[in-house]
């Protein structure tokens, strides 16, 4: 799985670079297409920003029983941290840091760990196990893939 949380990195980078033919056009990807949905950036900053929650949750699942994780306020993040005056490839390059991050933290891990429970406060609290952590991570991001890709090409003039 640490693998596949890794390639993340890459196919981010792709999904925000491939809607546009000259690479100075990057207000494709950050141009929402409708007022509630959040742009091809938005996403990418989401994600980046959940990769490397969900490593300090791992950590802290590592050296706590059963903690209870605190939120990461993913909706309002956006605007408090101006998620849409990023640029795509400075927020690719994150990505893939954050994704070898937190790959290397998920990869590390003992086979007896991946039985250690926490306290998962999405969408409701659920004690969920560190396996279940890696695979929400991957989640995550295979989710969000599909969201970039609906949005640049909504954005993508025909």
């Amino acid at each position: 799985m640490a693998s596949e949380i890794l390639g993340l990195g890459d196919r981010f980078r792709s999904a925000l670079t491939r809607a546009w033919s000259d690479p100075s056009d990057t207000h494709l990807a950050m141009r929402r297409p409708s007022p509630e949905v959040w742009s091809a950036v938005e996403y990418g900053c989401h994600v980046r920003d959940v990769l490397l929650a969900q490593r300090e949750r791992l950590f802290q699942a590592l050296v706590e029983e059963r903690p209870a994780f605190v939120p990461i306020y993913r909706d309002q993040r956006v605007v408090l941290a101006r998620y849409g005056d990023e640029k795509p490839e400075q927020v690719a390059g994150e990505l893939t840091f954050a994704a070898t991050l937190a790959a290397w933290a998920f990869d590390g891990l003992e086979v007896s760990a991946w039985s250690r429970t926490c306290i998962y406060n999405f969408p409701e609290p659920s004690e969920r196990t560190l396996l279940w952590l890696a695979q929400h991570t991957l989640h995550e991001g295979e989710h969000h893939l599909i969201d970039i890709g609906r949005v640049m090409e909504s954005a993508t003039p025909r």
